[in-house]
């Protein structure tokens, strides 16, 4: 069993932490618990744990102080953050400061489940790698690039110090490390490298023209690159890289796309490494092909994040009136907020999926199976994460879009023209506008009598009182936020007579905006 230690000031945190996943079945155990980073150091001295769960804020000492003091005294578990939109710099740090991951508040248990996952995965590597080397070692002559192969990114990866190989290794697997900087490249192809040897070869012939010392390994369609040279090593590292996409996409037709680290020592490695895995992310926003430095990446900005609700809603406003140009702008202007907003790569695929969420629950709230769409592969959070360019996610979810038209498209032909889940999706995402049968009746060509008749078949309930409820579970989510003031939220929500609307609300709700407002704030 790995050992787990849980630090946060809430107690409810914590106590739900140790119910939310069954520790055991994943290989795991809660050794102990604090409550603020100064009794988590003392908690990690002397428990040794393994991995440990920890809030930023809390009081004495952060979470992130607490990281720093305990690398600072060569205390190193695997630190999992949580952490909320709001704390980007934060995040930011925490990267910095060699932290395994980082999980979004309110914490999901699939989340949860996958990053312990990736951590033992790796605790359970590494102690294979240790029970492996000697192994290794007797089939050197048989496997010599394997083996220096792994030894390159265990290296790079600081799973082996520098100072651990002996002379007579470094110099059996020709690796000098007396360089003054260096840097570390990714390289990674759209499909597994076929000719590692060649592609080994182009890389060192290039870097060696600049003057560059270069070690490669390859695995998995991943290029490893440890870059050394002198301190005017940057600008050369960056033309040596042009170079070599040129060279390969010359060659194959396709080239790679390139992360690099900025310039350190030797004892630096596994951050450079870490900022070269995090600049080839960014393969999401500058396209495949490209080289890309961490040094250029932009600072994130959480003031500007794209709400996934009211962009869901005026997406599906778009599908229920069938209106093509629409749904592709606004399309646009979701994925133009997350470029402005300089979002990480994976906090983008994070806000993607919140609007599946939204899409899927608004669907779902007209009587659209959620099972369904994921059946046919709608919205699927699987489907999405297999793209890893915005412009790839941005095609997936037009199509996906696409496919909820048509949905609508068939649903028209399969009643014999009856557009009912049309116009429910329709009052669901035009509810702050006026909504009266003549608008109904203009906007989607039908009789307004045949329509009431319909409508109260299909749901049961005249298409008035049905629009109201709408309005009025709208109006109770935004109460939930203390900072929404009630004459807002009448106008958000269709009503321009705050008066009438107050009067709407307690009939349907039993209290008053201003007395939900205030039993959702107490709560």
């Amino acid at each position: 069993m790995h050992s787990v230690l849980i630090v946060d000031d809430d107690a409810m945190i914590i106590k739900g932490l140790e119910q939310f996943v069954d520790w055991q079945d994943m290989g795991f155990r809660i050794v102990g618990t604090a409550q603020d980073g100064e009794e988590g150091i003392e908690a990690i001295r002397a428990l040794k744990p393994e991995v440990v769960l920890t809030d930023i804020k809390m009081p004495y000492k952060d979470g992130l102080d607490m990281i720093e003091d305990c690398l600072r005294d060569g205390m190193t578990p695997h630190f999992v953050v949580l952490t909320g939109f709001n704390e980007f710099e934060y995040a930011r740090r925490a990267l910095k400061s060699r932290v395994s991951d980082y999980l979004l508040k309110p914490v999901e248990e699939r989340e949860l489940i996958s990053v312990l996952g990736g951590i033992r995965a790796h605790i359970e590597g590494l102690e294979r790698n240790k029970a492996d080397w000697n192994a290794l070692q007797t089939v050197a002559t048989e496997s010599f690039s394997l083996v220096r192969g792994k030894l390159i990114r265990d290296l790079v990866a600081g799973a082996v110090s520098p100072s651990s190989i002996g002379a007579d290794k470094l110099a059996y697997y020709d690796l000098d490390l007396t360089e003054a900087c260096y840097q570390v490249a990714l390289l990674q192809g759209d499909a597994p490298f076929s000719d590692v040897d060649r592609l080994e070869e182009v890389v060192a012939e290039v870097c060696r023209r600049r003057g560059i010392r270069s070690y490669m390994a390859c695995e998995d369609g991943t290029g490893t690159l440890l870059l050394g040279g002198g301190q005017d090593i940057g600008r050369r590292v960056g033309e040596s890289l042009d170079e070599i996409i040129g060279k390969i996409k010359e060659r194959t037709g396709a080239a790679p796309t390139i992360g690099v680290s900025e310039t350190g020592g030797l004892s630096g490695l596994p951050e450079l490494c870490r900022q070269a895995e995090f600049a080839l992310r960014h393969k999401l926003f500058r396209g495949v092909g490209s080289v890309i430095a961490f040094s250029t990446l932009p600072q994130e900005n959480a003031s500007r994040l794209p709400d996934p609700e009211e962009q869901a809603r005026r997406l599906l406003a778009a599908v229920s009136e069938n209106d093509e140009a629409a749904m592709q702008t606004e399309l646009d202007v979701f994925f133009e907020e997350i470029r402005r907003a300089g979002m990480a790569p994976q906090d983008v695929y994070r806000v993607c999926t919140e609007l599946l969420y939204e899409v899927r629950k608004a669907l779902g709230e007209i009587g659209i199976a959620r099972r369904k769409l994921e059946e046919e592969e709608v919205f699927s959070s699987d489907g999405m994460r297999r793209h890893d360019t915005m412009d790839g996610l941005r095609g997936w979810l037009g199509d996906s879009f696409q496919r909820v038209r048509a949905h609508f498209d068939r649903s028209f032909e399969h009643t014999g023209g009856e557009q009912i889940d049309n116009i429910l999706l329709y009052m669901n995402t035009h509810y702050a506008e006026p909504i009266d049968l003549d608008v109904i009746s203009r906007t989607f060509f039908i009789d307004p009598s045949y329509f009431c008749k319909v409508f109260k078949k299909r749901t049961g309930e005249t298409y008035l009182h049905y629009l109201t409820r709408v309005r009025i579970d709208k109006a109770c989510r935004l109460l939930g936020n203390p900072s929404n003031k009630v004459y807002e939220i009448a106008s958000r929500v269709g009503y321009e007579d705050q008066r009438y609307f107050s009067q709407v609300f307690r009939k349907h709700t039993g209290m008053t905006p201003s007395e939900y407002q205030r039993s959702r704030t107490k709560n």
